[in-house]
């Protein structure tokens, strides 16, 4: 946040000072830390507030830690709320002023501003666009998985004049998210990946779901910006023309401007394809990960990246912790993929798991924990997972979870033996049946939603 004083927070939150100090308008705001416990000196504390928290609770700290600042709610000062120990910036919403000192911070800047939206594969895009980019550009990007109206606004206060491109994730967990995420991060570029049943249970339906994420082509409203979207995916393909900007393809399928053609899957799941005559040969497995490499590339190119830093940049890229890695361990292949699930990404996952080969006397160990904020329909895709499994013919079938119970038992009930199914309600039980179980030369596939943490499983295999 260099050259942002703290009047300019003033202005662009609409605040009042309680308690100004002499000469403090001018002083620099030096960051917004939401975190009291790794505030900086000189940087404006923000109290919000969550579930289980309450950042007013934690003003008096940060002025000990050395915040210059601290931005409360109006109403918190109301009820009687208070701290003597430095300048308190009273807001209707710190969580909205967050967000206005971001979107004016980002307004500084002109450059290009890439925005990742999909059901399922954001963050691995993300990432991967950021890979090629950073072959010609300095480039921001969002950390990890923080695509709400925190971790996004917190990733755009860090924007600088040393910066020439950025990549932010969006995520949408009601109805307005992304619309809000645009307006804060002004993207030039807009991806669309993908349009699924990730979080039907709170959209209620895949229209719901296809309205939510296609703000961001709303967003896309000239042809000073672009959309940039996923052919083959037939939902997306409906909501095209909500945009009014520039418009481009990719996928798999002929017709599309970024067609990838003559795609092989070597026995890593791995693939290999040509782009516009040009050879792309991927490193992080699944075809999936194909569609999300496509989308990296159709954006480096747009910015002007050489073929030749595109195809170095997805050569060179690895897959992400818990998202389609590959771990051995004792000849044991481990595909560790339990950073989250919902029916999209379990589907990807169990075709990949079917395109990896195993020694000749090797086993296909398929272990799942539920699928989380499905909503009514969840029985049924937990069913249907469970249908998937028996078509691909896996030798054992373990899940964890109430909701799995749905899937095993569609799994028995379409042909499969009960003797290669389990069902535990107990993580730490799982996981020592699995280990036990698994041998060298077989394959085993982890994938639940975060909440399942099935992290710890693959911890005691790889």
């Amino acid at each position: 946040m260099k050259g942002i004083t703290l009047d300019d927070v003033r202005r662009w939150t609409r605040g009042d000072w309680r308690r100004p100090e002499p000469g403090m308008d001018c002083r620099p705001a030096r960051g917004i830390c939401t975190d009291s416990r790794s505030i900086a000196r000189g940087e404006v504390f923000a109290a919000l507030r969550g579930p289980d928290f309450d950042g007013h609770e934690f003003v008096d700290g940060a002025f000990q830690r050395g915040a210059s600042a601290a931005i409360v709610e109006r109403a918190w000062m109301a009820g009687g709320g208070d701290c003597r120990r430095g300048p308190l910036l009273a807001v209707d919403s710190p969580l909205s002023a967050l967000g206005d000192v971001a979107r004016e911070n980002r307004k500084r800047f002109c450059l290009p501003v890439i925005a990742v939206v999909g059901s399922s594969g954001k963050t691995t895009a993300k990432e991967m666009i950021a890979a090629i980019l950073a072959r010609r550009f300095t480039v921001l990007k969002t950390p990890a998985s923080e695509n709400n109206e925190i971790g996004v606004p917190r990733a755009l206060l860090h924007l600088g004049s040393q910066h020439t491109a950025a990549v932010v994730e969006l995520g949408a967990r009601r109805e307005g998210d992304i619309e809000y995420l645009c307006s804060v991060a002004r993207p030039t570029i807009g991806v669309l990946l993908n349009i699924g049943l990730a979080h039907v249970g709170i959209f209620k339906s895949v229209e719901g779901v296809a309205k939510a994420k296609g703000e961001l082509l709303d967003y896309i409203e000239d042809e000073s910006s672009l959309a940039l979207v996923n052919a083959d995916d037939r939902v997306v393909a409906k909501g095209t023309k909500r945009t009014k900007g520039r418009l481009l393809g990719f996928g798999l399928t002929r017709g599309s401007h970024f067609s990838g053609e003559g795609l092989v899957l070597d026995r890593e799941g791995c693939g290999h394809f040509s782009l516009q005559n040009n050879s792309i040969d991927l490193k992080i497995p699944g075809r999936h990960n194909v569609y999300n490499a496509l989308a990296a590339a159709a954006v480096g190119r747009v910015c002007g990246v050489s073929w030749a830093d595109v195809r170095a940049a997805l050569g060179e890229f690895k897959p992400l912790a818990m998202r389609s890695e590959m771990l051995r361990k004792n000849g044991i292949c481990v595909i560790n993929d339990c950073y989250n699930a919902n029916p999209g990404s379990l589907s990807a996952a169990l075709e990949l798991l079917q395109q990896i080969e195993t020694a000749p006397s090797g086993r296909k160990i398929l272990v799942l924990g539920d699928m989380l904020e499905l909503g009514e329909q969840s029985d049924q895709m937990h069913a249907e997972v469970g249908l998937h499994a028996n078509e691909m013919g896996v030798d054992h079938f373990i899940g964890l979870g109430p909701m799995m119970r749905f899937a095993l038992d569609a799994a028995v009930a379409a042909g499969m033996g009960r003797d290669r199914v389990l069902h535990f309600t107990d993580r730490v039980e799982l996981c020592r049946f699995v280990s036990s179980l698994v041998e060298a030369g077989d394959v085993v596939l982890v994938k639940g939603s975060r909440d399942m943490q099935l992290e710890e499983l693959v911890q005691r295999l790889a």
